[in-house]
């Protein structure tokens, strides 16, 4: 096994890792990962429409419309229709839900302060500077982040 490849598995299994962690600290307030992320989000762009988060996201208007729904249940969130458009509804976000976010940043401050212990600064700046190349170059390579199920699997392909 050559260093790309170890390397390559070693960065899959701290990302599961970490989600896994995640999932475990978000799971003790009631919320899953991606609810506290659409809701950090919304806290800072307050009042877009579920197909504006959705694009600004990269993830499906139906999965939006899913989190947001129960996000709303737990009085974080809240749809109002957009007084030019009827027809559209605009999502804020309440008090409820800014005060769940600052047990958000709580969990990741943790969570972050665990992952990189030991580190000097020094190291840090390292990393920061890799794993901004490598998220440079998996945009700059793969710039669909939607799978064309038609390609050939990569075993039967030329890479």
């Amino acid at each position: 096994m050559d260093n790309k490849e170890q390397l390559g598995k070693i960065l899959f299994h701290i990302a599961r890792l970490h989600a896994t962690r995640a999932d475990q600290f978000m799971d003790k307030i009631g919320l899953f990962r991606g609810q506290g992320m659409l809701l950090k989000f919304i806290s800072r762009h307050d009042g877009l429409t579920h197909s504006e988060i959705a694009e600004k996201l990269a993830i499906s208007p139906a999965a939006v419309t899913k989190v947001i729904k129960r996000l709303e249940e737990q009085n974080y969130l809240q749809r109002r229709q957009d007084s030019k458009d009827e027809r559209v509804s605009r999502v804020f976000i309440l008090p409820a839900g800014l005060q769940v976010i600052e047990e958000i940043d709580c969990i990741f401050l943790e969570l972050d302060k665990s992952t990189f212990q030991g580190f000097s600064d020094e190291e840090l700046e390292c990393l920061h500077s890799y794993f901004k190349r490598m998220q440079q170059n998996l945009l700059t390579n793969f710039p669909d982040p939607v799978p064309d199920r038609k390609r050939k699997p990569c075993f039967q392909r030329n890479l």
